[in-house]
């Protein structure tokens, strides 16, 4: 294949430029980690996971065709960057202030996340454009960074926590376990403005809790741990596009077999209610219940009789 152009102006768009301010603020969270400004590096991690969101969106809105993966390269280096080396140094200098065994045991941490993660964005670019799903394989790299930063400006933070978390996390982005894309605009629009809210000078706390970050951790932390439970079941095919229309025809025949089931039964008891009404306006059930009164009392009587001849009773 010939390439026209090795210009960058052939390369670069729209979407490149977002990912690019997704790189400048995974650095600037490195840089504020090197002052001592943990809460800033934490926010400028959550920036960098608003622009990377962002620039998947604008990509599709304007219909680009990438043809040689120059965005996709792109992206890629800058969730390393933002995602990968910014919360890796983050979490070391966390672990750092305690002691110098707990500063080791962190650094392993913080290494293994960035191994596993520049290896969860290999295998996504290598596969992204050659599986049958609309997700992810593993636990998308963003989502360990919204953990870790999440926690810490939570106000609950402790190191011995996040590093079991991270560690668990970064096992799961190189887990064959799926993730669902979140296409929920509730969902989204809700953690965007967690997100604008931990940004602005606007104090929404409980004592030493910060709301939005706790919110935004929460909900983190479902998402990682919402489909762990694959690892219990068969689930190799379970979410190819066949097997989820047969599961889905499954449930309609069951459902509507139960329903017509149903309408049958109503409506036999409905028509022997009806048949008994007309009786009972015609006289045939009052007929019959006097009928069987009439032998009722002829039994009595009889029975009576008898005792009479016997000696049982006297007679009246």
């Amino acid at each position: 294949m010939r390439i026209k152009s090795v210009g960058m102006g052939y390369f670069l768009a729209v979407p490149d430029i977002i990912s690019i301010l997704n790189l400048v603020f995974g650095f600037l969270a490195i840089l504020m980690v090197m002052d001592n400004h943990l809460s800033y590096a934490s926010l400028c991690i959550l920036l960098a996971v608003v622009f990377d969101s962002v620039d998947g969106w604008v990509s599709r809105k304007l219909n680009r065709v990438d043809k040689l993966g120059f965005g996709k390269n792109v992206d890629s280096l800058a969730d390393i960057v933002s995602f990968g080396v910014a919360p890796a140094v983050l979490l070391y200098y966390m672990g750092l202030g305690i002691s110098s065994w707990a500063a080791y045991l962190v650094a392993i941490v913080a290494v293994l996340t960035l191994v596993c993660g520049m290896l969860r964005l290999s295998r996504y670019n290598v596969i992204g454009d050659k599986i049958n799903y609309h997700g992810f394989i593993g636990f998308p790299i963003p989502g360990t960074a919204i953990v870790l930063a999440t926690y810490y400006l939570s106000g609950l933070f402790n190191i011995a926590v996040a590093s079991i978390l991270i560690l668990f996390a970064a096992y799961l982005m190189i887990s064959t376990i799926r993730y669902p894309k979140v296409d929920n605009y509730y969902i989204i629009g809700f953690g965007a403005v967690m997100i604008l809210l931990l940004l602005l000078p606007i104090n929404v706390s409980i004592g030493a809790i910060n709301l939005p970050a706790l919110f935004l951790f929460v909900l983190s932390l479902i998402y990682m741990f919402m489909t762990f439970l694959e690892f219990f079941i068969d689930t190799e095919d379970a979410l190819t596009p066949e097997n989820v229309n047969k599961n889905i025809g499954q449930v309609r025949e069951i459902t509507a077999s139960k329903v017509s089931g149903s309408l049958v039964s109503a409506q036999e008891r409905f028509k022997n209610m009806r048949e008994n009404i007309n009786r009972v306006s015609a006289g045939e059930i009052i007929g019959e219940k006097a009928e069987k009164a009439e032998k009722v009392d002829e039994e009595k009587e009889e029975a009576k009789y008898a005792q009479i001849s016997t000696g049982e009773v006297e007679e009246d």
